[in-house]
């Protein structure tokens, strides 16, 4: 059983007329084959995206070939030496069902002789409406996007993507992404996504330090380390990013990634020339950092 398809939309862009297909229509399990459609008798393309299929002109009729899993025609004995009054070289498929519901030795000396069957053709026929300058959904979409349908297209996920809506995730992504970034300690993902640096000075200058042994005694000889500073940013960061389309959406989640990113890689601290490096002050990012509380 075929599914029926509803309302009728077409891609257009650059030159590509792209048609949705459901992703159900797959060949029969076993069956030998791929699914074909052929636009007005010509082969359409199949698309990086499952079940849109491409053509080089509009379509009037569409012609999808779904292959079918071959019917079974009778029975046959698979040792020509076995042959008897009792065990005919050959059986019908209604004698084979009744003989196998006696014994199993039916099934182990016969085997099915099948038939193959003709695709299954499902024929769609236009009008379209055409949605200019709209490309196919992305191939790989790891954030799901919320889209605002018309009534009209709310059963219909397939354009989606062409609607207002909003991606979410955003700040979870946002952590993963400045935990890789150089000196970053800590990230802390609340209602704002807080961020403790630990940054060396802009002139590298080390420290004698004694630390700490695991049982809380102090060690006895000191060893040098490296000054840093310690940054902490308080980043005012939403969650969901929305847009005209996914697209414009996609666009404006890459360029604020980019954006908090370069905050956070701005942050960094230079040693004070009055105090010979005793000091530091801040340097970048200064408008985030963390507001201590008298």
């Amino acid at each position: 059983m075929l599914p029926e398809i509803g309302a009728h939309y077409v891609l257009h862009q650059d030159g590509l007329w792209m048609y949705y297909l459901p992703d159900t229509l797959k060949p029969d399990y076993g069956a030998k084959g791929d699914v074909t459609a052929h636009a007005d008798g010509q082969p359409m393309t199949k698309l990086l995206k499952p079940g849109w299929w491409g053509s080089t002109h509009q379509v009037r009729e569409i012609t999808v070939h779904v292959p079918q899993w071959p019917r079974v025609a009778g029975y046959t004995l698979d040792d020509p030496a076995a042959k008897s009054e009792r065990f005919p070289t050959s059986l019908t498929a209604e004698k084979y069902r009744e003989l196998a519901a006696t014994s199993d030795i039916w099934a182990a000396m016969y085997s099915a002789v099948r038939d193959s069957v003709p695709d299954a053709v499902l024929t769609l026929t236009g009008p379209w409406t055409v949605l200019e300058d709209a490309a196919p959904p992305p191939a790989d979409a790891p954030r799901p996007w919320h889209a605002t349908l018309p009534t009209l297209l709310t059963q219909r996920p397939e354009y989606a993507h062409l609607f207002p809506g909003e991606l979410r995730g955003f700040r979870k992504h946002m952590v993963t992404l400045i935990e890789a970034l150089p000196y970053v300690k800590y990230v802390f993902n609340e209602e704002q996504i807080k961020v403790t640096l630990e940054v060396p000075l802009e002139l590298p200058q080390d420290e004698w330090v004694t630390p700490f042994s695991f049982d809380g005694r102090r060690k006895p000889k000191p060893v040098r380390r490296q000054i840093t500073v310690t940054r902490r940013l308080t980043l005012p960061i939403g969650d969901r990013i929305g847009g005209l389309t996914r697209a414009d959406a996609e666009h404006a989640w890459d360029e604020q990634a980019a954006h908090w990113a370069g905050v956070v890689t701005a942050a960094s601290a230079k040693a004070c020339s009055h105090c010979r490096g005793t000091g530091h002050v801040a340097d970048g990012s200064t408008a985030y950092d963390t507001k201590k509380t008298p």
